[in-house]
């Protein structure tokens, strides 16, 4: 087990955007289930995450056009918006790998037309499992990775 950090705030569109550009490299999650899909650039729709491999950064929207984001990082962030404040509790994290169900298996009904890379089978999701207290709390993605095929 690792040391994880998790932060809370509530921000306004321009703020989110802001942050989401401010860390390079993330890959952006929509999870509004109409378009469940990995939006180009950044692209805010009614809840989502944007994550790279060593942070997430999740959203959803409360009143007045604010959002209510968590950031889950491997490391601190000392330097984070002063809107943030590390979520109390004992957290730590593990890594897992998850295979993703091929979109072309006739048992599910996916909701991705496609993985991120353009991929259909053999998807693999590397995570952070954060625990807080020793309860598992959050499953936060890494990065999207394709199995070797032999």
């Amino acid at each position: 087990m690792n040391k994880g950090w998790v932060y809370s705030g509530e921000l306004d569109e321009g703020a989110l955007r802001s942050l989401i550009q401010s860390f390079s490299g993330l890959t952006m999650l929509s999870w509004d289930l109409a378009r469940l899909d990995f939006p180009a650039g950044v692209e805010l729709r009614q809840g989502g995450c944007a994550f790279g491999r060593s942070l997430e950064v999740r959203w959803e929207p409360t009143s007045g056009g604010r959002f209510r984001v968590l950031v889950l990082s491997d490391a601190e962030i000392p330097n984070l918006l002063p809107e943030f404040k590390l979520v109390e509790g004992d957290w730590q994290r593990s890594e897992s790998m998850l295979r993703l169900v091929d979109l072309d298996d006739k048992r599910f009904t996916p909701q991705f037309s496609a993985y991120l890379g353009g991929g259909r089978s053999g998807v693999q999701l590397r995570c952070s499992v954060f625990l807080r207290n020793g309860i598992v709390t959050f499953v936060s993605p890494r990065e999207v990775s394709y199995a070797q095929k032999s």
